[in-house]
């Protein structure tokens, strides 16, 4: 092969690599062309979602502003350009909002009606809400575009300075792109060849521009330091007249003082609550722009806030009165809260107040009325302002003219939305009483008054005194005296829930406007009525007596009932144990024999079923059980294990109950451990259901017998204090905590958890406790007179708390005390707080044979058991 075909073949070669290339880049282009078509393809059918959304729900904010993201991805303008126009009629925009919107449209402004468009959309943008950066966006585009002359440029600025100018953080920029602007100028007319023809307009440039830096400084702003070291540079230090620097000065004090507000703004996270107390404070310095500004600043951060803006409104109401200024912060409100109504019926009253066209108030209702503010009443204070504004528009003499033919119109218009709407008959009672009043007393119209009185008693007030007496005032006032007694005459018949005030009435109309003769005949019809309503009212008590005997009578038959089948239920129940429980004929009979040859009676035989504690005390461990009595016998297991669950784990709760399943009142729990028991025995006396729970150990009497003995003697550092029963644990320990040492406050009470009306006082030395006997004995605490002595059971304190018992109780414990006197005599505060009656469960019988002996040996020393058992008699 020679070169030529080598050549040739390279060239080949060549071909084929470039070929591949092309395949490879037009494959890769052909998958990035794919991805980016079902890009578009999802983005346009998002597009359409959107718009179709909108269609149906037009006041879905967040929609609007995806949907504006989405076009602008597009770079659909023409689309976008109607979207936004669209959001801007329903919603207020924001900052953001509207830079994209000016931006979007200064890049395709050409033409100069393009940027007077534009200058237009500039100047719907900085109504909304405050803004400095759309403000300067504003005059920064007029400038670059040449847009007006300096004059122009300057009123811009201007009004940019009474909108944003006082802002503390950012009006400074405004004031500096102000004087750079008129710098900027001055700077243009120094370039001029002959600057002697035009010295004058250099002069008055230089004092415009020395005019802004004293503007400026005596405005409290950020940077005003600064400020104030260039306008030295501009005049010279010595050039400054005192007046200027005592308003500098005062500005700077000015700013000091509002700097721990505006901090306030930065470090709490809901401004709110700081812009509320930074406006209270511009409030006590009565400076109507400061406070101005800076409720706009507030509601630049907080426009959905009703309370805000009802504050500002009430302000520009109260205070400012600048109602063209009122109107359009109503205008902005009502478009940022739609929903309130407060704010709707304050946008109708600005209105009037600034004279606005009757014509754009009845928009306003009827654009508040589509809001639904949520109540009849809502919507019966705007139909009611506007109404009131007609009502004064009208001109005195101008009969059936145009503004009397709107007001009746309006009327009716108002009465049927009312009732469509709410449906129901007192929703238009106020409005068609006022209608009525009004066509008597402005129209001289009596016949269209009464037409309307007639009305509202047909549809449901005949029966009710106060319309006949308001329709029979208005005739009275603007009508004949003859329909006033015609009316009186229907009134007592039909009027049922104050007859004797309509007769009266009657009785007093003619009495001030009638005859003898009238009086008379009125008296007659009044005093028949009185009488055929007298025995009305008879009858309907008989009935009502007869039905409520029926109905007594019913409930106890009820209850006879009731008690006959829970009887019956228990009794079958019983039964059924019984059939249980029974053990065959010869069992039966052995045991019988069995017990008759031990001499074990009936009465002393204990049943070995749930009733027995000491079956029950047997199946725990003595160490991790406690004794529970007194219990709600409402309480259930869960309320057991409740109480103790502070304590640690509860291994099991055993209830005792009746045959019948009732509880009975004491039972036993058991712990995991003898820590967690201990714990639980702290708990002595706390309550379940507002009854004092008694915690003790769980111990076998009989294997563990324990001598009982009352305290005797003197304690020199516990107190006995009385006439508690009104005063709270809580409230002693407060009273007494005055005292060092104190250790513990016990409050007697009765098992049902009712206060004794004693308690004792325990502390750690007898200085403290002789210290507060004499501070505290026979002071009042909350109104309640104390005794406080030193505990002393034997002596003082018995006998004193037996003189406060009910005197048949008394004597009959004297009795019994002579009846038995070899018995030790159990005193009151040892059957209260001390005795042990209360810690034997009732289902332990007694033995008659032990009580016997104990009282044939009153010498022998007693145990704790003897006491059960004469305490259980």
């Amino acid at each position: 092969m020679d070169s030529h075909d080598e050549v040739v073949q390279h060239g080949d070669d060549d071909d084929t690599n470039i070929d591949q290339e092309e395949d490879t880049s037009d494959s890769y282009g052909s998958s990035s062309s794919d991805t980016d078509d079902e890009e578009e393809g999802a983005l346009a059918q998002r597009v359409d979602h959107l718009l179709s959304y909108l269609h149906k729900n037009e006041f879905h904010y967040d929609s609007y502003v995806e949907l504006i993201n989405l076009l602008r991805q597009q770079g659909d303008l023409v689309r976008l350009r109607s979207i936004r126009k669209k959001m801007n009629q329903l919603f207020p925009l924001t900052e953001d909002l509207w830079m994209q919107w000016v931006s979007d449209e200064a890049n395709i402004a050409q033409t100069e009606e393009e940027k007077a468009g534009l200058v237009e959309l500039l100047d719907k943008s900085i109504i909304d809400y405050l803004s400095v950066g759309l403000w300067q966006k504003y005059a920064s585009y007029c400038i670059t575009e040449k847009v007006g002359n300096h004059n122009d440029i300057r009123n811009i600025y201007e009004r940019a300075l009474t909108s944003v100018g006082l802002h503390l953080t950012k009006g400074c920029y405004i004031w500096d792109d102000y004087r750079e602007y008129e710098i900027n100028i001055l700077n243009s007319m120094t370039e001029t060849d002959d600057l002697t023809s035009i010295a004058k307009e250099l002069l008055d440039q230089k004092d415009r521009i020395t005019t802004l830096y004293k503007r400026q400084l005596a405005v409290p702003l950020l940077g005003m330091q600064g400020t104030w070291r260039d306008f030295e540079s501009w005049m010279g230090k010595d050039s400054i007249d005192e007046y200027t620097k005592q308003l500098y000065e005062q500005a700077v004090e000015k700013l000091d003082q509002r700097m721990q507000y505006e901090d306030s703004l930065l470090s709490v996270e809901s401004t709110l609550e700081g812009y509320k107390n930074y406006i209270e404070f511009e409030k006590t310095t009565n400076e109507p722009a400061r406070i101005q500004c800076l409720y706009e600043r507030s509601l630049r951060n907080h426009c959905l806030s009703p309370e805000l803006w009802q504050s500002y409104t009430q302000y520009l109401d109260t205070k400012l009165k600048v109602w063209s200024i009122a109107v359009q912060v109503y205008e902005r409100a009502i478009r940022n809260c739609p929903w309130v109504a407060a704010l709707w019926h304050g946008y109708l009253r600005a209105q009037e107040r600034a004279g606005g066209p009757i014509e754009k108030m009845r928009d306003t209702v009827t654009t508040a009325l589509n809001c639904n503010l949520g109540s009849m009443e809502n919507d019966l204070s705007l139909w009611l302002i506007y109404i009131d504004r007609l009502r004064r528009n009208i001109k005195p003499g101008g009969e059936d003219s145009e503004e009397i033919t709107l007001l009746r119109d309006t009327f009716q218009a108002a009465l049927n939305h009312i009732y469509n709407r709410y449906e129901t008959v007192e929703s238009i009672d106020y409005l068609q009483k006022y209608w009525a009043k009004i066509e008597a007393r402005h129209f001289n119209n009596i016949e269209k008054c009464r037409q309307l009185r007639e009305e509202l008693l047909n549809i449901g007030h005949k029966r009710q005194a106060s319309y006949w007496i308001e329709y029979i005032e208005l005739e009275r006032a603007y009508g004949d005296i003859q329909n006033c007694q015609k009316l009186f005459s229907r009134a007592i018949r039909a009027v049922n829930d104050d007859p004797e005030g309509i007769c009266q009435a009657w009785l007093d109309f003619e009495r001030e406007e009638g005859q003898l003769s009238d009086w008379d005949i009125a008296n007659a019809k009044c005093q028949d009525q009185l009488q055929v309503i007298s025995q009305k009212r008879a009858k309907a008590v008989e009935k009502e007596a007869e039905e409520k005997k029926k109905r007594k009578e019913e409930k106890e038959r009820s209850k006879m009932q009731d008690r006959i089948n829970r009887k019956l239920a228990q009794t079958v129940a019983e039964r059924n144990q019984i059939d249980a429980d029974a053990p065959s004929r010869e069992k039966r009979k052995f045991d019988f024999d069995s017990r008759k040859e031990s001499g074990i009676t009936k009465k002393s035989r204990t049943d070995g079923s749930l009733n027995n504690p000491s079956r029950e005390r047997e199946r725990y461990n003595e160490k991790t059980s406690v004794f529970i009595s007194n219990v709600p016998f409402s309480a259930v297991e869960d309320d057991i294990r409740s109480f103790f669950s502070t304590c640690g784990n509860v291994k099991d709760v055993r209830l005792v109950r009746a045959p019948n399943g009732k509880f009975k009142g004491y039972g036993y729990v058991e712990f995991e451990d003898e820590l967690v028991t201990q714990e639980a025995l702290k708990l002595d006396r706390n309550t379940i259901a507002g009854r004092p729970v008694y915690v003790s150990e769980n111990v076998d009497k009989s294997k563990h017998p324990t001598e009982f003995k009352f305290g005797s003697g003197m304690d020199r550092c516990t107190l006995f204090v009385k006439n508690t029963k009104d005063i709270s644990s809580d409230r002693l320990r407060e009273v007494f905590n005055q005292f060092e040492g104190l250790r513990d406050i016990r409050c007697v009470a009765r098992k049902s958890g009712r206060s004794r009306g004693f308690a004792y006082i325990e502390f750690s030395n007898e200085a403290s406790a002789a210290n507060a006997v004499k501070t505290l004995d026979n002071t009042e605490i909350d109104g309640v007179t104390i005794s406080v002595a030193i505990s002393n059971p034997d002596a003082k304190e018995t006998s004193e708390f037996e003189k406060n018992r009910k005197p048949e109780i008394r004597e009959r414990n004297e009795s019994k005390n002579r009846s038995t006197s070899d018995v030790p005599t159990v005193t009151s505060r040892g059957r209260g707080r001390t005795g042990l009656s209360f810690m034997v469960p009732r289902s332990v019988k007694k033995n008659d044979s032990t009580t016997s002996e104990s009282s044939n040996n009153s010498s022998s020393k007693l145990s704790n058991d003897d006491f059960r058992k004469m305490l259980t008699k």
